[in-house]
Order: structure tokens, then C-alpha cells, then sequence
């Protein structure tokens, strides 16, 4: 297992509330790295998917199977 895939693994041991705090702050981190012109394109793009959710254009699938999948796929 890759020192990722563990740590990963070490995050969702955590309880919501500090996995949440742990977000919160990794963001912080990074935040300002980002210019206004990336978030404005990312605030499109979550609006674009969010029109195919609702137009039915994409599958959702449960947030425990999307952990599953991205675990599997940082122990490649």
C-alpha cells in the first residue's frame, strides 16, 4: 500500500466532525494558491454537473461506493 492509500485510509478512520476539520483546514492551506479566474471555473463546472444531475444525464452513486472506487484506485 502506498504512504497515500494509508493515509487515506488513517483519514476516514476519523470521525466526521474531525475529518470535516481536517478539510476545512487542508483547504485554508491551498486556498490562496488559487486565482479567481481557477475558481470561477470550477464554480462552472460544479454548476454544469449539477444541471446533468438534474436533468438526468448522470448516475449518482453512493457516497460509500465513491469512497470504495478511490480507494481502490490510490492502492493501483
Amino acid at each position: 500500500m502506498s504512504a497515500a492509500a494509508a493515509l487515506v485510509d488513517q483519514v476516514f478512520a476519523l470521525s466526521v466532525d474531525d475529518r470535516a476539520i481536517l478539510a476545512h483546514r487542508i483547504w485554508e492551506s491551498i486556498e490562496h494558491f488559487l486565482s479567481a479566474d481557477v475558481e470561477q471555473a470550477w464554480l462552472d463546472e460544479a454548476e454544469r454537473r449539477w444541471q446533468e444531475i438534474e436533468a438526468g444525464g448522470i448516475q449518482c452513486i453512493p457516497a460509500k461506493d465513491a469512497i470504495k472506487l478511490a480507494r481502490m484506485s490510490l492502492a493501483s
